[in-house]
């Protein structure tokens, strides 16, 4: 899959990256930040954008009042989120690694909450089960993760998607405690009819 990102943000062809201007969608997503911030005051704490792309939710989590580090394997993306930030005037820590070797790519630990806007439902289950290793090594104490994931399928180049079980099997030190559907009415073509859910799963 890192070659079809890396080729993909070459090309400039990244629908992904489209969904975060759609309304619904973005409505849905900052239900979901409220949720984890609700009877808080900023700074809420450290958190991890798993895949961060060119930076559009860090940048976000960032203007919300979270320490943010995003992580991702293409440079290209690394880039623009790294301008993305800087036009936005906030601080974001960006780092070029991989999901399966977080530890390795440096960024230190403590994260009280991961967000995942479709990384690791296209990985395989060594991946998935790699990441989860990984995540759980930088994680507080009863941090959150928030793992956004298709209906397994097959779509060519695409994500293939990962089930519940899964995603519980790659997390075996998780609880899910939420499971909910996301909404993607009005995604780019691409994005449609893969029956998106967002998984809360709380560590420890």
């Amino acid at each position: 899959m890192s070659l079809f990102y890396k080729l993909a943000y070459r090309l400039g062809i990244t629908p992904w990256e489209e969904a975060t201007d759609h309304p619904p969608a973005a409505k849905a997503i900052a239900a979901l930040f409220d949720r984890e911030e609700e009877g808080r005051e900023p700074p809420y704490g450290r958190v991890l954008d798993l895949g961060c792309g060119s930076g559009y939710w860090a940048v976000d989590l960032a203007r919300r009042g979270w320490e943010v580090v995003g992580v991702d394997i293409v440079p290209e993306a690394l880039e623009r989120a790294r301008r993305r930030a800087r036009d936005a005037g906030v601080e974001v820590e960006l780092i070029e690694g991989d999901l399966t070797a977080l530890r390795a790519a440096g960024m230190g630990s403590g994260f009280d909450l991961f967000w995942d806007f479709g990384s690791i439902h296209g990985l395989n289950a060594g991946q998935r089960e790699a990441v989860g290793r990984e995540v759980s090594a930088v994680a507080a104490p009863w941090a959150k993760a928030l793992i956004l994931a298709w209906k397994p399928g097959r779509r060519g180049p695409l994500p293939r998607g990962a089930s519940r079980a899964e995603i519980e099997a790659a997390f075996p030190g998780w609880e899910i405690i939420d499971d909910q559907p996301f909404d993607a009415t009005g995604l780019p073509r691409p994005l449609r009819g893969v029956e998106p859910r967002v998984y809360r799963l709380r560590f420890g």
